[in-house]
């Protein structure tokens, strides 16, 4: 099966690295260091207490990817759209199946304007990969957590089921499941909460948790977004919504997510399809959500760093 990784960062790479155990993946990505680490050298995936070479083919060139069965989009939500645009036509075929493994809300809407029904796959994952620098990820979680997709024509066909297979034969736990937008929703608890703190405070995940004010914050951001996905029919209670959060902090205490690299970096982040696509679902249904807003303004303040500090 030709599978594409677009976006290969922390998270494409992690997918791409443990995918070429079973197949030759194409890792495609705009960081041209991390590019040409991966060609000269493989990618270097550290887990706990050991190392692992991926041998995967790398490029930064559009017409360097053929025709694929599947193609798995990673990129931030900011850049979905010009990720299918990008002089990809050439790997996206009509015979192509995109999935979407990325962050936030929004994602899917930008593929039905692009893509036809049939083609797009609506998936979330719990792993979590921090890119140490080119070349080099260090896995920050336990390969336990699991991944599912689910297609938009709610019927999914064999070439689904090949890549689900080949995905569980790598070590990655994939299902197919018609509780994607559920698990979507589970995922924005994480992401909204996790992200946005340790974006503000630029610390990982544990230490988010375990300071008593930011977890006092995380809570509230927690059963903020439950109380709207509740509304919206998911059936997600506050006591699971904090539940579910805690369970994933404590298998990636060490983890510093891409929201937070981004501000370090003075990068654009995925706050708008996280946190702000909560409170505009929330204003929606005429549901407050004071403390994810809050996060994102500071977020959004933070983004803009070098043009208030001036």
């Amino acid at each position: 099966m030709k599978i594409a990784i677009i976006g290969a960062g922390a998270m494409g790479s992690l997918f791409g690295g443990l995918l070429a155990r079973t197949c030759q993946p194409i890792l495609y990505d705009l960081n041209q260091a991390h590019v040409d680490a991966m060609r000269a050298h493989g990618l270097r995936m550290s887990f706990s207490g050991q190392d692992e070479i991926a041998e995967v083919t790398a490029t930064s060139d559009p017409s360097a990817v053929p025709a694929m069965d599947a193609v798995i989009l990673f990129v931030k939500s900011p850049h979905t759209r010009a990720a299918l645009l990008d002089g990809l036509q050439r790997a996206i075929t009509p015979d192509t199946q995109v999935i979407s493994l990325q962050n936030g809300l929004g994602n899917i809407e930008v593929m039905r304007e692009l893509l036809a029904p049939a083609q797009i796959v609506q998936g979330f994952s719990t792993l979590t990969s921090d890119l140490v620098g080119p070349g080099h990820i260090h896995v920050t979680c336990d390969l336990n957590l699991h991944t599912a997709m689910w297609p938009l024509t709610h019927q999914p066909d064999a070439r689904l089921q090949e890549l689900c297979q080949l995905m569980n034969q790598a070590g990655l736990q994939t299902v197919i499941s018609d509780q994607v937008e559920r698990d979507v929703w589970m995922k924005l608890l994480v992401n909204a909460s996790l992200n946005s703190l340790c974006a503000i405070t630029r610390q990982n995940v544990g230490h988010v948790v375990d300071h008593p004010g930011t977890r006092r914050i995380l809570e509230s951001i927690v059963y903020e977004t439950a109380d709207i996905a509740n509304a919206k029919g998911l059936g997600i209670s506050r006591q699971a919504a904090l539940q579910h959060v805690l369970h994933v902090a404590e298998k990636t205490r060490g983890h510093v997510p891409s929201m937070a690299t981004d501000v370090f970096n003075r990068r654009p982040t995925e706050i708008e399809a996280i946190n702000g696509a909560i409170v505009r679902a929330g204003q929606a249904l005429h549901i407050p959500a004071p403390a994810t807003e809050w996060a994102a303004h500071l977020v959004r303040c933070l983004e803009n760093y070098d043009h208030w500090a001036a």
